[in-house]
């Protein structure tokens, strides 16, 4: 017997709900973060072994890297006797982050990503994310906005997330008065995401599978001449 159109489509609506993901999924366990992630591009700024300083006075500067750049206020951190403790991260090269006075800095990735995380001492009120825009050239079109948890400024902290749509730029956005900086350190990101099924979704195929062979046998039984 040959499958109804009915059944196919059952058939795909089911395989669709298997391979769904959650719209925006944070983390604050690096470990799971990796996990639901697979393989990622990292980025731990060790390359530098100077520091390498952002001329607000003048042009600012973009520091371009394999896969993304930084544009606003920022200051590359290298190691040294004069090291901010309550800046650095692992002691290792990091990155400066000025938020003065409400605004924000910009990390643009080079192509389309769907999952970001990375190591912060004392983290950015939020982040916005936002991604390429058919609107208009330069325009975007928004995907989230993070807020995470307000941690003291010597905290050190793991946030990452992962979103079912594309994004190309995260905005790191202040508390909008004053000073406020922080660092960053040992970034993640990735284009795609594991593609681990989750249970109920298979759960559900396998019911609706179930009953799909069911009704065909009930089809064709009934189909039988006495």
């Amino acid at each position: 017997m040959k499958p109804t159109l009915k059944s196919l489509t059952l058939l795909v609506a089911l395989c669709s709900a298997a391979n769904a993901h959650a719209a925006n999924v944070t983390y604050n366990n690096e470990a799971s973060f990796l996990a639901a992630v697979g393989k990622v591009n990292a980025e731990t700024f060790n390359a530098f072994t100077t520091d390498t300083n952002n001329d607000l006075l003048g042009v600012p500067k973009t520091l371009t890297l394999s896969g993304f750049t930084l544009k606003g206020a920022w200051n590359v951190d290298a190691p040294d006797p004069g090291t901010d403790p309550l800046r650095t991260v692992d002691g290792s090269t990091h990155v400066l982050i000025d938020l003065a006075w409400g605004g924000g800095t910009e990390l643009r990735f080079d192509a389309p990503t769907k999952a970001f995380g990375a190591w912060f001492r004392g983290a950015p009120t939020a982040i916005k994310v936002d991604g390429d825009s058919l609107d208009g050239f330069g325009s975007y079109r928004h995907v989230a906005e993070l807020r995470p948890e307000f941690a003291a400024e010597s905290a050190l902290q793991f946030i990452g997330f992962t979103s079912d749509q594309t994004f190309n730029r995260l905005i790191f956005l202040g508390n909008g008065c004053c000073r406020w900086n922080f660092a960053i350190d040992n970034l993640s990101y990735a284009a795609t995401l594991a593609p681990v099924p989750e249970p109920k979704s298979w759960a559900l195929m396998a019911a609706g599978l179930i009953g799909l062979g069911c009704w065909t046998r009930r089809r064709a039984a009934a189909s039988r001449p006495d």
